[in-house]
């Protein structure tokens, strides 16, 4: 088969707990990342492709990518930096190789970056600060409520409240 792009995520390691996933379809409406990019505005994007892929490049409309994409096997790891809170970017991948030696010209991944979001919904307000003060108090971080560590420091706690009533009243443009 020709290359193909088959899915992406916003990959982010929780400290002690390990890596979560927040899943950014291809298509329809974009994925949200609702935790912190640091100071740095640095998120995580790894790329599977339908075949094992050795090469290519990767820019993005806002903030930039730091270094080169990484290939392992089916994926293509791809690490952004400045990239800002409130917005709305695509992640373009370039001439994918695959081990067969043929190429994808071009694929996107869209995406949202809103800080606190953590119900997806394109905006911040009450229902996503009851979301993480539902979870806090020690519950351990999981496939399920990860998208609360808002700073992914492995707890969900009080500056995870903190950071998602800050962010009250935000929305993706």
């Amino acid at each position: 088969d020709a290359p193909a792009a088959v899915s992406a995520v916003s990959r982010k390691t929780h400290t002690g707990v390990g890596d979560f996933d927040v899943p950014l379809p291809l298509t329809g409406t974009p994925g949200v990342e609702c935790r912190t990019g640091g100071a740095n505005g640095d998120h995580k994007i790894v790329a599977t492709f339908n075949n094992v892929v050795t090469a290519g490049s990767a820019s993005v409309s806002a903030g930039s990518v730091m270094g080169t994409p990484a290939f392992s096997g089916n994926t293509m790891t791809i690490n952004l930096t400045g990239v800002t809170n409130a917005q709305a970017l695509t992640v373009s991948l370039s001439n994918v190789k695959d081990g067969f030696g043929q190429t994808l010209a071009s694929a996107s991944v869209p995406m949202q970056v809103l800080l606190g979001d953590v119900n997806a919904s394109m905006s911040v307000n009450a229902s996503d600060i009851g979301q993480v003060k539902a979870n806090s108090g020690g519950s351990p971080v999981n496939a399920t409520n990860f998208r609360n560590d808002l700073n992914a420091d492995g707890s969900i706690g009080a500056s995870d409240i903190s950071t998602v009533k800050a962010a009250a009243g935000t929305s993706v443009p």
